[in-house]
């Protein structure tokens, strides 16, 4: 922690050669990241130029409180979701950072997961009994709407309107999640 510390207050000093390790040290990996999400090799490189550029402009503000991985990722998964709300695509892509984090080996991955994980159960704890027994069954078990109806003796639409109105109540604490 002590060499993390020192290598921070270099970057704040404005020293150069810091800052050079910081960038070759995570480039590709940011890079890489981004275009898993995105499927552009050049936004995703325009993405973590930009961050760099931010950074060392800002370098006299440089103060993370996490670990240096973990800021970065945030960083360029925030500068993602920037872009997916401008092109007005977002839901579509969050689940899809969602997913990617579920299968990728990425320093926010942990965080992402428990803090994900805890919204969905305080807010599932929230819902009408009902509403939660088939959204969990729908959602977390993968049981079909047909299986659902049969299994509660109620009708398709029924079952279809209980996952809606479960999804409408539980999206915006995943998405504020994912967006904070």
């Amino acid at each position: 922690m002590k060499t993390t510390a020192n290598f921070i207050k270099q970057i704040q000093e404005g020293n150069r050669k810091a800052f050079e390790v910081l960038f070759d040290t995570y480039w590709e990996g940011l890079v890489n990241y981004s275009f898993r999400i995105l499927e552009d090799h050049q936004a995703s490189e325009d993405i973590v130029q930009e961050l760099f550029l931010e950074i060392w402009d800002k370098h006299k503000d440089f103060n993370i409180t996490s670990s240096i991985d973990v800021f970065l990722y945030s960083c360029v998964k925030k500068k993602i979701l920037k872009i997916f709300r401008d092109k007005g695509i977002k839901k579509k892509h969050i689940q899809s950072l969602y997913h990617l984090a579920e299968k990728e080996e990425s320093p926010i991955k942990e965080l992402l997961h428990d803090e994900l994980l805890q919204s969905i159960i305080d807010t599932l704890d929230q819902l009408p009994k009902k509403e939660k027994e088939v959204y969990i069954l729908h959602e977390i078990k993968g049981y079909s709407v047909k299986e659902i109806s049969k299994l509660f003796t109620v009708s398709e639409q029924t079952v279809r309107n209980q996952i809606a109105s479960a999804s409408k109540k539980i999206n915006p604490s995943v998405i504020k999640i994912l967006t904070s």
